[in-house]
């Protein structure tokens, strides 16, 4: 209970700071504020074949959006993208490991082709969970290796914990075990709260969509392209990349199901079995995360005995992105070494 007072407060200071925020943005700029790009098409890099191939499939009672590569009779390895993002995030993993694996990247709940639920409660991580769940069977698999960032991540490791079955290796990237995140916070780290405090404004029905929308969804680009939060590597994501970003993203109702993970994260948490996790972990962490402090990824030795975790540093939160050439390696090591 304690914890959710604190979540309601923390959003009406930080949402009352983004209204006085949005609204000097808009009365100092209001034509170019609220004019956005029409975008008929997709960019071309969505287009590339390269890439894979795009399939549908059903699960959990929801139609499923992917990006799928390699053959059909290799072990799968299933990727969960985080946010704002969707399959495209995983490009430099999809091309890398295709060739031992069958990748699937795909686009998770409510984002990008993926169906888009309408209820807020529709995106609790129990919920998300289940999707993974149903989708490795769906898909025709009994197990995966399952790779995961951000959100994703936070959705792996319920599945790792709650269906360890399902899941042969689990690689987690710059997200934090719910336990380490929650103990960090609860223990006074007014920093990572400061760190989080997009997450409470994201508690506010509509602002949060609509100031993402501001000066042709500037917010994206500042995401990925920005002195604060943005990549290090241009030459990994350069800055024309944004606009396969901005082409999803500002779709009629696309940001809303994104942010709703957000509005369920606090009033219905997942509830993780306490004992330590069994299935062998990697988790990446880019020690330049603007959103997640790099202290907890060292405190993941309590979440199991086969967690390895790796830093990359002068590397965004965006790491699969970032620095893709040593999180590839990484992956790779430890897919063989724990094989």
């Amino acid at each position: 209970m304690a914890a959710i007072v604190l979540c309601f407060v923390l959003t009406g200071i930080f949402g009352s700071l983004t209204v006085l925020h949005t609204v000097a943005r808009i009365i100092w700029s209001p034509w170019r504020a609220l004019t956005k790009q029409r975008r008929d098409a997709p960019p071309s890099c969505l287009l590339d074949p390269s890439l894979g191939t795009h399939n549908y499939v059903t699960a959990n009672g929801l139609k499923f959006h992917y990006v799928s590569s390699g053959d059909k009779t290799k072990p799968l390895m299933l990727f969960l993208h985080g946010f704002p993002e969707f399959w495209f995030s995983w490009r430099h993993q999809i091309k890398e490991f295709s060739k031992d694996y069958h990748v699937v990247a795909i686009d998770m709940r409510g984002y990008n082709e993926t169906e888009r639920p309408t209820k807020r409660s529709d995106y609790a991580v129990d919920i998300l969970r289940k999707d993974i769940v149903d989708l490795v069977p769906a898909l025709g698999y009994k197990t995966c290796i399952l790779v995961a960032h951000d959100w994703g991540g936070a959705v792996a490791w319920a599945v790792a914990a709650k269906n360890p079955e399902l899941v042969e290796k689990l690689i987690v990237m710059n997200c934090p075990h719910p336990r380490i995140f929650r103990k960090f916070v609860n223990g006074g780290s007014i920093g990572q709260i400061l760190k989080s405090n997009y997450m409470f404004t994201f508690q506010l029905p509509w602002l949060p969509e609509f100031v993402i929308g501001l000066h042709d969804y500037q917010a994206l680009y500042d995401c990925f392209q920005g002195k604060k939060m943005g990549v290090h590597n241009k030459a990994s994501f350069p800055p024309s990349l944004v606009e396969a970003y901005k082409y999803v993203f500002s779709k009629p109702g696309a940001l809303t199901g994104p942010i709703n993970y957000y509005r369920c994260m606090f009033t219905q948490p997942s509830k993780l079995p306490s004992g330590p996790l069994m299935v062998p972990t990697l988790l990446i962490w880019g020690d330049d995360d603007a959103a997640l402090d790099k202290k907890m990824a060292d405190m993941h030795t309590s979440v199991g005995t086969n967690v390895v975790v790796k830093h990359i540093p002068n590397c965004s939160h965006w790491v699969q992105q970032d620095a893709a050439d040593t999180v590839n390696q990484y992956m790779r090591e430890f897919l063989e070494e724990s094989g």
